[in-house]
């Protein structure tokens, strides 16, 4: 087994340095077993001083189960939400309690395999209902700013020499190995603050006779230790020895933020003008090697631009000044963002304001300072932000403040009364039209009925003279009929009294017919040609 897994810590008391921490994450823990859910964690630090084997032993110790993600394994989007992200949200099936999370070297997601990982962590948390743990080696990485806002942000300190020596004593005590102390106490210096590259390097010097020396102290290197950027720009304001400012130039940075940090401090730094114009004219330097490096690809400039931002802004000063200076980030960035996010509020608000005023977006930003006026009364900026759909964060655009609750309740109660008078007043009118149409039907059935009774009392009066004229036409009938009657009675006795003369009267004239007959065949006779 090697000494660094061997002589780990097994509780959080056996943990070496940064007391303060501990107690810190101890409280933490104590509340999420208590049931009283916190941030997550993010505990920064340079390695090897107990970030990660304090995690573990918090898992341990106050949870029933733990969860890990290293920084070997791939962590994308889509790995991150199936492991970790399904994790979070879900209680552990065969223990009872919480289990603890714990994702090592958030700082180095990046690459085409971790596509996604930030987006993917920031969602997890928003979402977790599990305690949280994440570990980054880098404080001020530009992947941890949206992380940072959302946890608990604690920094550990690297580990004293004096502590680091103090435990090597302890391993050699127990591995019964003689030394010199002085080679120990070089070789905890050697480890930058280190705990567990002190104890691999002591394994590794250690020969078969079980002694160290200083002889076997010059076989081990000292540790590159990467600077911190703040501690690199204290070095450049406060020194003027070139090999300490080339040493402290050593820091994992992009040369544009280191650029923009040192620009930043530089006034708070130096006093006197002429130092502060000599080292903003090194600063320009730096920048326009910069500015060739990534124009031509050649990035043999980086060399003189580390140059000019480093060992010339160091000399720019005539003495070091001994005062404290509290040095801050480069406000370029956060200036930067503030403008995107207000350009992007802009466009946002524009368009919404574009759809109720038919109004393009672009000239409606002409107009953002007249509606600042407008804004300005609370009860009229209620009602434009009713009006334009806008929320609390689209109305930052127009005024600083929010919008008073008292403001929002009275113009709410101000317009539901106006709500129940205008619907009081289209009742009103709704059974003001039915009292119409009623009206209007009753005039219309009356008139109807008029009509009905007008044309009855016409049918009556034709039927009345269809009868009348049927019973006249019925008596002149009658009388006709009685006078035919009375006729042919009297013809009947005049027939029966005349009878028989009626019947001589025939033969005598069929004899006078025969007598016109010969007569005429007479008269034919004489007249005809074969009579000549």
């Amino acid at each position: 087994m090697k000494w660094v897994e061997k002589y780990s810590p097994k509780s959080l008391g056996d943990v070496l340095g940064n007391a303060k921490i501990k107690a810190e994450i101890e409280v933490w823990a104590n509340k999420w077993s208590k049931g009283e859910p916190q941030k997550p964690l993010l505990l920064m630090g340079p390695p090897g001083v107990g970030k990660t084997t304090i995690a573990h032993l918090i898992g341990k110790e106050y949870f029933s189960e733990t969860i890990e993600v290293n920084a070997s394994d791939k962590r994308s989007y889509d790995i991150i939400k199936r492991t970790i992200g399904e994790a979070s949200k879900t209680r552990s099936l065969f223990h009872e309690g919480y289990k603890l999370i714990i994702m090592d070297e958030v700082d180095g997601i990046n690459g085409r395999d971790d596509s996604g990982g930030v987006r993917a962590i920031n969602e997890t948390i928003k979402n977790a209902k599990q305690p949280l743990i994440m570990m980054a080696n880098d404080p001020y990485s530009k992947r941890l700013t949206s992380i940072k806002t959302k946890c608990q942000a604690i920094k550990f300190t690297k580990v004293h020499s004096n502590t680091i020596n103090a435990q090597l004593k302890r391993i050699c005590d127990s591995e019964g190995i003689s030394y010199d102390p002085e080679a120990l106490k070089m070789l905890s210096k050697q480890s930058n603050g280190d705990l567990r590259s002190a104890i691999t390097s002591l394994e590794a010097i250690v020969d078969n006779d079980k002694n160290i020396t200083m002889d076997s102290i010059s076989v081990v290197s000292q540790k590159d230790g990467e600077q911190n950027i703040f501690d690199t720009v204290r070095t450049v304001l406060k020194s003027k020895n070139p090999e300490h400012v080339i040493e402290a130039m050593r820091v994992d940075a992009q040369p544009s933020l280191l650029i923009e940090f040192i620009a930043e401090n530089i006034p708070k730094e130096y006093e006197r003008t002429d130092e502060i114009a000599k080292a903003y004219e090194m600063i320009a330097l730096a920048d326009l090697n910069l500015g060739r490096a990534f124009r031509t690809q050649n990035y043999v400039y980086w060399k003189y631009a580390f140059l000019f931002m480093g060992r010339g802004v160091a000399a720019s000063k005539k003495q070091t000044y001994k005062k404290f200076a509290r040095y801050s980030g480069s406000s370029i960035f956060s200036k930067m963002s503030k403008s995107r996010k207000r350009k992007n509020l802009v466009e946002l608000v524009t368009e919404k304001m574009g759809k109720r005023l038919h109004t393009s977006p672009k000239e409606l930003e002409k107009h953002i300072p007249f509606y600042e006026i407008l804004f300005e009364d609370n009860e009229r900026a209620y009602d434009f932000k009713e009006y334009f759909k806008l929320d609390d964060e689209e109305i930052k655009l127009f005024r600083s403040r929010k919008i008073p609750a008292s403001v929002e309740k009275k113009r709410i109660k101000e317009l539901q009364k106006q709500q129940e008078l205008e619907e009081k007043e289209i009742q009103k009118e709704k059974e003001q039209l039915l009292k119409n149409q009623s009206n209007s039907k009753k005039s219309t059935d009356k008139k109807q009925s008029k009509k009905l009774m007008e044309e009855n009392s016409e049918i009556k009066d034709v039927s009345n003279t269809i009868k009348s004229e049927l019973t006249s036409s019925k008596t002149k009938k009658d009388k006709k009929s009685i006078k035919t009657k009375n006729k042919s009675e009297d013809s009947a006795k005049s027939i029966d009294k005349s009878e028989e003369p009626v019947k001589s009267a025939p033969k005598e004239s069929e004899n006078k017919g025969n007598d016109k007959k010969e007569s005429k065949t007479k008269k034919y006779k004489q007249t005809t040609l074969f009579d000549f």
